[in-house]
């Protein structure tokens, strides 16, 4: 599969791009050309060689960009806001290893009101979502998820005071002596940038989201689905002055502020009021299409009602040479309502799953991931390593 999945990703450049054709032809042949000068004779290091090359997720991360960068030049929108993570994952309770890759497309259309204190509107959104493994078998989070939702978002806040005179001199002579400090770090930790917060009297800024949700939820080789119909409501916060309080409540971002401190990054150490978690939580009617596990307790695949609650999380770690790395969290949680005894029994009635990253500017990422989703029948830890592309 390794070898389908790299040689679809050359014939997509071929049929795309002439000049991808031939740097990534050119690219492959070389490799294998020099594998072959330096072990002509040796079939079996040869073999671990080129296993190696099909086993490294930053070539199909390259490949998938040249992919992507021909489709752009074609103007073919479809593919706009997917990412891809290639990667090689390995499970805390086993040796074997598996090249894979995530994935993560959604589109949105939007009608929006704007006024001077809030802005609303319709939403439609699509998305697919799901986690691929070469080996099927050593898929560590196999859920694959296809959603339409239908809603109603709004934000409110972020705006800020009228300026008066007063406050208009005020703010200039910050600028003033902004525009005197010529040393670029000195100027990003400059305690003025509050004082312009502050005076131009920004408020917080909040999300708001009512949407019903339809969609399929499935294993990778489709051997277990379901449909799920229901509705959700998300919400999120901001605030943009490290003084306000509700910047001050955001408790989980108090250890990547001494971080940030400590690699001299903040002159301080403050919590950032715009890394608030994005909240979500569901109830949902969720048909199963093909659960023999459940048919063999249950004796048939009745629908039932389940609860979900999701967190997100994404803060700045550090920033090392210009270069900057993020911490990003998230936590999912489902259980079934009033589910039968031998579900409770089987221990299927409830999942939780715990995954969290630290990644660099749309390059590289390792990840650790806890618990078990929907078709997992037991919890496990996976260490991840690998490469992102988002468009």
């Amino acid at each position: 599969m390794k070898r389908i999945l790299l040689i679809f990703l050359c014939m997509l450049c071929i049929d795309l791009s002439l000049k991808a054709q031939e740097t990534i032809l050119s690219n492959l042949g070389e490799a294998i050309n020099n594998l072959k000068l330096l072990v002509p004779s040796e079939k079996s290091k040869f073999k671990t060689a080129a296993d190696l090359l099909l086993n490294d997720p930053g070539v199909y991360n390259e490949l998938w960009g040249k992919v992507y960068n021909s489709l752009r030049e074609t103007n073919k929108l479809v593919f706009k806001n997917l990412k891809i993570d290639f990667k090689t994952f390995q499970g805390s309770d086993s040796n074997k290893t598996s090249l894979g890759f995530s994935y993560n497309w959604d589109y949105d259309i939007n009608r929006k009101k704007n006024t001077d204190f809030e802005r609303s509107g319709f939403t439609a959104k699509m998305s697919v979502s799901g986690n691929v493994a070469v080996k099927t078998d050593l898929n560590p989070k196999d859920f694959q998820k296809a959603n339409l939702v239908l809603g109603k978002y709004g934000f409110l806040g972020g705006t800020m005071n009228k300026l008066d005179k007063e406050t208009i001199k005020k703010l200039n002579l910050i600028k003033q002596r902004l525009a005197n400090i010529d040393d670029k770090e000195a100027l990003a930790k400059s305690p003025l940038w509050n004082e312009v917060t502050k005076a131009m009297g920004i408020k917080n800024h909040y999300h708001y989201d009512f949407s019903l949700v339809g969609g399929w939820e499935g294993s990778q080789d489709f051997s277990k689905s379901q449909i799920t119909y229901g509705t959700q409501i998300r919400f999120s916060a901001k605030s943009y002055s490290d003084n306000n309080p509700l910047s001050q409540y955001n408790i989980l971002d108090y250890p990547f502020a001494l971080i940030r401190y400590l690699t001299g990054k903040d002159a301080t150490i403050t919590p950032y009021g715009a890394t608030l978690p994005i909240i979500t939580a569901g109830i949902e009617m969720v048909k199963p299409t093909k659960d023999s596990v459940r048919k063999k307790l249950l004796g048939n695949e009745n629908q039932f009602t389940r609860f979900r609650f999701e967190a997100g999380f994404r803060t700045l770690l550090a920033e090392i040479n210009d270069k900057k790395l993020h911490f990003n969290a998230a936590y999912r949680f489902f259980t079934e309502l009033n589910a039968p005894a031998a579900i409770k029994t089987a221990k299927l009635n409830k999942f939780s799953y715990f995954t969290f990253s630290i990644t660099g500017d749309d390059t590289y990422f390792v990840s650790y991931s806890y618990g078990n989703l929907p078709f997992d029948r037991s919890a496990n830890a996976v260490y991840e390593l690998g490469f992102k592309t988002n468009f």
